[in-house]
């Protein structure tokens, strides 16, 4: 939550002690005449709501003060470095295909990430990165020869006839 210096301070109490007046008096009015015109029943729940809001924000900051955060202006706070663990990596004896379900289907990354195929992207990258760090494992984007695939017989060269 920001500082407000004295003036902006003495300001925002008048403007609440003007509120107050104001409804106040609105308030005995109401006892005389009990009928209002919907505009006004309108702006009335209006501007209740808009107390009732910034009113809750103040009551939360109380009970959970804002911690500033300090990062080193030289490290750049980058998603894929998971200092703070916000997404999966992959365990021991999970393939490619199993960490990159779960990492899809993972809440953080679907925050992060909403739609699948950036998501789909940032999965590939954090296994293909892992798996720089142990060579044992098999990269699952390399190629691979399809047995099913359908080929096309080689068909030679056609050799031209020889006039006379």
């Amino acid at each position: 939550m920001s500082e407000l210096s004295e003036n902006d301070t003495k300001k925002v109490k008048s403007e609440l002690f003007h509120i107050w007046k104001k409804a106040r008096i609105m308030y005995e009015s109401l006892k005389e005449k009990p009928s209002l015109d919907d505009w006004v029943k309108k702006n009335i729940t209006q501007a209740y709501e808009l107390i009732d809001e910034a009113m809750r924000f103040i009551e939360y900051e109380e009970i959970f003060p804002n911690k500033k955060e300090e990062t080193p202006e030289n490290e750049k706070n980058n998603f894929l470095s998971n200092q703070d663990k916000r997404f999966p990596v992959p365990v021991a004896q999970e393939g490619g295909d199993q960490f990159v379900t779960r990492c899809i289907l993972d809440a953080n990354m679907k925050k992060r990430y909403p739609v699948q195929a950036d998501r789909f992207g940032a999965c590939m990258s954090i296994y293909n990165d892992n798996q720089k760090d142990s060579a044992n494992q098999q990269n699952p984007g390399e190629k691979f020869e399809d047995p099913m695939e359908v080929k096309e017989p080689e068909l030679p060269d056609p050799v031209k006839p020889i006039l006379p």
